[in-house]
């Protein structure tokens, strides 16, 4: 069976959607991307609100839905 995984990123045009067809548990595989795409922040910029998910381009992870 064929699922998509859904990667929502926020940037300053708005969400962002990065779509992977795969054949099996999705949150691995959403995980596995997070790990290899994105860094961890405590705070940026000096404000702990910030705090998150961060890609290269400063896109912040908002989640993945799983289809």
């Amino acid at each position: 069976m064929k699922y998509i995984v859904i990667i929502l990123l926020l940037s300053t045009n708005g969400i962002e959607e990065v779509k992977l067809k795969h054949h099996g548990n999705c949150e691995g595989i959403a995980n596995a991307w997070v790990d290899v795409n994105m860094k961890y922040y405590s705070e940026r910029d000096g404000n702990p609100k910030l705090q998150g998910w961060y890609n290269s381009k400063g896109n912040l992870l908002l989640g993945w839905i799983c289809n």
